[in-house]
């Protein structure tokens, strides 16, 4: 008689997760970011409120945890790290940004549309920096900090606050990338924003 297994406690945890971030997907996708509420997410997944908080202390962390590991994913299917290596740190961060670029549209304008509301208090650049574990949007500070070590950048410049200006940059260009519905190059336009600040920064 074959002996019936138990689905370990991680995988029945990284299914429900899994569970909750397409109910989220769905409802943003299909109604927008109003109608994502937890309550509603938890409807739609078939979970309890209790279920949610158990995984998620808010919708904005389940978004941002799923939206930013998915995009660590993507970067490391697309051979991010080796096509960086050997760049100066601008263009490090600039390749990172276009990326970013390339998930966007991988992922759709109408998911982005949704994700980037100034509801969403996830997208507060000042509280990246503040998150365990270390999410994938410390990379340019990573990048700066090692640059600055190295004597490329102004060492009287604060490596958290050219950090938030970058990040500054990239949500203006999302921004307004969503607001047309995609009508310019996200990558020809990170050029033109990031270029010049990182170019005012270097030594």
């Amino acid at each position: 008689m074959e002996t019936k297994l138990t689905m370990p406690r991680s995988v029945q945890t990284e299914n429900t997760k899994q569970k909750i971030y397409e109910a989220a997907v769905n409802i943003l996708k299909k109604k927008g970011y109003a109608y994502l509420t937890v309550s509603n997410i938890c409807s739609a997944a078939g979970i309890s409120n209790g279920t949610f908080f158990y995984h998620f202390k808010t919708k904005d962390e389940l978004l941002i945890f799923y939206t930013y590991r998915g995009f660590a994913e993507f970067r490391q299917n697309n051979g991010f790290d080796a096509k960086v290596e050997g760049l100066p740190f601008d263009g490090k961060i600039i390749a990172f940004y276009c990326c970013w670029a390339d998930y966007m549209e991988e992922m759709g304008i109408d998911f982005f549309s949704n994700f980037y509301s100034t509801k969403n208090h996830s997208l507060d650049v000042r509280r990246w920096n503040q998150r365990e574990p270390v999410y994938v949007w410390n990379y340019p500070g990573e990048v700066l900090q090692q640059a600055q070590d190295e004597s490329r950048i102004k060492p009287n410049l604060s490596v958290n606050h050219c950090a938030e200006v970058l990040g500054s940059l990239i949500k203006g260009a999302a921004f307004d990338w969503c607001l047309c519905e995609g009508g310019f190059n996200m990558r020809e336009r990170i050029h033109e924003m990031m270029g010049p600040y990182l170019n005012s920064i270097s030594v």
